[in-house]
């Protein structure tokens, strides 16, 4: 606790020297990263009777950051924020899922903002560097069911060239859920007005039903015409990374398919997809909501 409250001091001290950052690893094998532009303070406060301390996150929005428990902070540190580190904290997926037929059956969408809570792995892990761990509360679903979702980013910066490639990694070896999808044949995406994505099992599928109903996001291969784990890849400059602004945005020839299937892993060739629950176009990566731009008329 006492090195808790001489670090705090050092923040306060150092805070305005520069874009800096407190960085908490935490028992778990993650990293947080509260960079100064987004932290107004930290307290030190008590839990409870018999809980111990916690520290406590004040956001310069005025929302507040869970309270971490003292005992399980394995180390604190302040320094200048990297590029990589700025990949962590609150960000949004932003996307068009396929959309649904109107009340005169005309298909349409919206654009969605999928807010996600990114964290680092623990330094000298093999992933440190290289990934960041998202994590999604809600995935934005047709019916208002709720399901959570984690991913991960895969990190590259090239010193020498000034630019860095972010990519969004659907994997199609591990679930994107400890969630089971529960939703009827109506709840996956539409193919038409009358239609839906719900296949069913397919009758080659081996050893049929298996009872399972696990989530993935995966892409489509073009060439094979097959779903499978890819990335989805965008490039940014350091200067872009810099504007809060700026769009990350993945091929736009691709999407990404939340889909339904019944083994792990994920296998197109197997016959293993149940449906597909949405499929998410012109995919973004962004630090706030995506609002529609003014247009004149």
């Amino acid at each position: 606790m006492r090195k808790c409250l001489l670090l705090l001091a050092t923040i306060a001290m150092v805070a305005h020297a520069g874009v800096g950052r407190t960085a908490i690893t935490l028992r778990g094998g993650i990293q947080e990263i509260y960079p100064d532009t987004t932290v107004s303070r930290f307290d030190v406060v008590p839990l409870g009777t018999a809980a111990g301390r916690g520290l406590h996150v004040l956001k310069n929005d005025g929302t507040e950051a869970d309270t971490i428990p003292v005992d399980s902070i394995v180390e604190m540190n302040y320094g200048p924020l990297t590029d990589y580190e700025s990949f962590a904290g609150d960000w949004y997926l932003v996307a068009s899922p396929l959309g649904e037929p109107n009340e005169v059956g005309l298909m349409v969408s919206t654009v969605v903002s999928m807010p996600y809570h990114a964290v680092l792995p623990a330094p000298g892990s093999a992933d440190y560097g290289r990934y960041i761990y998202c994590h999604i509360d809600s995935v934005a679903h047709r019916k208002g069911l709720k399901y959570t979702a984690d991913f991960k980013l895969r990190y590259d910066y090239d010193a020498a060239s000034g630019q860095g490639t972010i990519a969004l990694v659907l994997d199609d070896r591990r679930p994107v859920s400890p969630q089971q999808y529960g939703g009827d044949a109506g709840s996956y995406a539409y193919f038409d007005a009358a239609h839906t994505y719900y296949l069913g099992v397919h009758p080659q599928h081996e050893g049929g039903d298996t009872g399972m109903r696990y989530m993935y996001f995966v892409g489509q291969n073009i060439e094979r015409q097959s779903l499978e784990g890819m990335e989805l890849q965008a490039t940014w400059t350091h200067d872009e990374h810099c504007d809060p602004a700026h769009e990350y945005q993945m091929p736009q020839n691709q999407q990404i398919y939340w889909i339904v299937a019944l083994d792990v892993p994920y296998s197109f060739a197997e016959h293993d997809e149940i449906g597909y629950i949405d499929m998410f176009s012109s995919v973004r990566l962004m630090r706030r909501e995506w609002t529609k731009s003014l247009q004149e008329e």
